[in-house]
């Protein structure tokens, strides 16, 4: 047993040069030596269906999902399977499962595979009153394999000029994080650009249906920015957002106004 994580990773790596018998060989050795091994059996599937062995992938599959309830992994390629066998109901099963077990490319394959098959069919959006008086508009939209991101102006103000900043994002990969590990990890990202970044805790209510916090991250280096976060869980997706001055601390007014506004967002679904 001693030699099982050399050969697993032995295994892991062949997979990455597209050796995938060398690959089994070495897979079949690790359950060998550690016959309850979950992972190796998920990786072993995967080598086998690169093989066109569905019936030995399917079983491998099996066996990791009976070794470890929470392998993510070995649902979300068990549900391609079954897709590819036209077990359309068993594929989109395993592949919310995967979704709930937190894997990232699960939802994505849901929305474009299993259509009503998926749990995600409801779709869900944050209301939030951007007050018209204030002149806000669109500046920027964009969207990726992670993230969307808006980002909100006032009036005549640009990317270069602007003195009031609003951000809102939503990240479907981190809804199922607690609202307080997402404040640490958007502080963490924070200090990689102000090393002297300050957060401050506001409130948080964890206990809701949709768990969310609020807090302060003020930057006062050569070009201050401080800013006033809401993060909220929803079903689907984490909403993220975010309103900021060019100031080394939000003033005590801004944050209260601004506490006010997020706490009046809430999520609907359609």
């Amino acid at each position: 047993r001693k030699h099982v994580d050399t050969y697993y990773n032995r295994g892991s790596s062949k997979m990455q040069i597209k050796d995938f018998k060398g690959a089994l060989a070495d897979f079949n050795k690790a359950i060998e030596l550690k016959p309850d091994f979950s992972n190796a059996f998920t990786n072993r599937g995967v080598a086998k269906l690169q093989t066109n062995d569905r019936k030995g992938s399917l079983q491998d599959f099996d066996s990791a999902i009976k070794l470890n309830a929470n392998n993510a992994l070995a649902y979300f390629m068990r549900g391609q399977v079954k897709l590819q066998t036209q077990d359309a109901d068993g594929g989109c099963a395993d592949i919310s499962k995967a979704d709930e077990l937190g894997y990232a490319s699960a939802q994505s394959f849901l929305q474009k595979y299993c259509g009503s098959h998926g749990k995600n069919e409801v779709i869900e959006s944050l209301m939030m009153d951007w007050p018209d008086s204030e002149g806000w508009k669109v500046a920027s939209s964009q969207e990726d394999n992670e993230r969307k991101v808006i980002e909100l102006l006032r009036n005549d103000e640009t990317f270069e000029t602007w003195t009031e900043i609003g951000t809102m994002m939503v990240y479907p990969a981190l809804r199922n994080i607690p609202v307080e590990a997402a404040m640490n990890a958007m502080y963490g990202q924070a200090k990689k650009t102000c090393t002297s970044a300050k957060l401050t805790f506001i409130e948080k209510e964890e206990t809701a249906k949709h768990p969310w916090i609020l807090f302060k991250i003020e930057c006062g280096s050569k070009e201050p920015e401080s800013q006033v976060w809401h993060i909220i869980q929803g079903t689907n997706e984490m909403f993220v957002n975010l309103r900021a001055v060019k100031q080394k601390t939000v003033p005590a007014d801004l944050e209260d106004k601004w506490v006010k506004f997020f706490k009046k967002s809430k999520i609907v679904t359609q």
